[in-house]
């Protein structure tokens, strides 16, 4: 293999390589990146085995033909060199030069023949979709987080396809989040993604991007034209989303906006810290939040508009997870109040469920007195041990 590319588009295919490629897995062929060259196109891949991913830059190819380099070394040494353009050379013997400007790389190639390939699905098998980074943005953020969470189906996103179009939705047990997507996105597949892996495309792709999304067997597939990302099935049976908000009886809805309750929930939360009580109260149409914590407590009120119900009570939420739920809402928003004491946030794009919590203890911030300083002991003495005195023998 012998190709010649634009140094900096070669990097940037390598560095999102070196992100996915594992840098401790036991097989050596999976640190790497593989590049394949042909028909004037190079191509990048990387995997962990749960997710792969492939990105076309264009080459100028002289000889085509496949290696494997370690990712990160690949990256750095792109990233060290200067010129504008740089050349990858196969040598006799298993070896390839990197080469741009005046400094070049020598080192050894791995096999190739048994690096994993992506399965690409049949184009009359995938549907288009659009906007999968906003759609990642509502749901991934209610997805657990925790990598030792006993339930893989929390650390999942549901994606269906459905007549009206993409939903998604996800849940960490505290809160769930259901969302729309692309309304030409219609079909009648549904599965489960690794929210993780789902962050990680959002990443590489733009709103406008339109993706081809297809199965194959074990694996979705996202296509475009010069990029292919992979991810491996979640087994497992998701909730049914319409089902349980069907059977949520609220007590009742008040109108305001998602931006006014950020700006709300960034003024109380202020004295947020290890201990908190954070609580939201309505009065009429006047909804305040009030959190506490052994740095002090803060309050704000603000005036919504009542739709239906009598809004009153007071209600407890977690704070940081109640502002993730707000924090990806965005325009005219519905809050309602569920009759036990969920808070349910829609807008036309998402519906966030945050469950309500039992009230926390009562903060204790009395200042405590400092504990009494021991007088210092003075020093055991040695004991001397008392020297027989000698008699001295009598006179004669």
């Amino acid at each position: 293999m012998r190709i010649t590319a634009n140094r900096l588009e070669l990097f940037s295919a390598v560095r999102t390589a070196d992100e996915i490629a594992p840098s401790n897995s036991p097989l050596e062929s999976l640190k790497c990146a593989h590049l394949t060259a042909a028909d004037g196109r190079l191509t990048v891949a990387a995997t962990n085995l749960e997710i792969s991913i492939e990105r076309d830059i264009p080459a100028e190819v002289g000889d085509d033909g496949d290696i494997i380099i370690n990712a990160k070394l690949l990256s750095d040494m792109l990233r060290m060199l200067g010129g504008d353009t740089v050349t990858i050379a196969e040598q006799d013997k298993g070896r390839v030069t990197v080469t741009s400007d005046t400094a070049s790389y020598n080192l050894g190639l791995l096999d190739t023949k048994d690096y994993p390939h992506i399965e690409i699905p049949f184009p009359e098998d995938t549907v288009p979709v659009t906007g999968l980074p906003a759609m990642a943005k509502r749901t991934v953020f209610a997805a657990s987080d925790d990598a030792n969470d006993t339930s893989v189906l929390k650390r999942c996103v549901h994606l269906s396809f459905t007549s009206d179009g993409l939903r998604a939705a996800s849940t960490d047990g505290y809160r769930i989040a259901s969302a729309k997507g692309d309304s030409k996105s219609t079909g009648t597949v549904d599965f489960l993604i690794m929210a993780s892996a789902l962050e990680k495309l959002s990443k590489l792709v733009t709103d406008k991007d339109e993706l081809k999304v297809g199965l194959t067997g074990k694996n979705v597939v996202f296509m475009k034209d010069d990029f292919v990302f992979s991810a491996r099935l979640i087994e497992g049976r998701f909730f049914d989303m319409d089902a349980l908000m069907a059977n949520i009886r609220g007590r009742f809805t008040l109108l305001t906006d998602a931006k006014v309750m950020q700006d709300m929930l960034d003024s109380v939360c202020t004295v947020k810290g290890r201990r908190n009580r954070f609580s939201m109260t309505f009065t009429g149409p006047a909804v305040k939040m009030t959190c506490e914590s052994e740095y002090g407590i803060s309050s704000c009120e603000q005036e919504c508009v009542a739709l239906s119900g009598n809004p009153s009570g007071t209600y407890w939420f977690n704070p940081d997870k109640l502002y993730e739920c707000v924090r990806a809402q965005s325009g005219t928003m519905m809050l309602e109040v569920a009759q036990n004491g969920a808070v349910i946030l829609k807008t036309n794009e998402l519906t966030c469920v945050q469950m309500a919590t039992r009230e926390p203890k009562p903060i204790d911030r009395t200042p405590k007195e400092p504990k009494p300083v021991k007088d210092k002991k003075e020093p055991k003495t040695t004991k001397k041990k008392k020297v027989a005195e000698k008699k001295l023998p009598a006179a004669a």
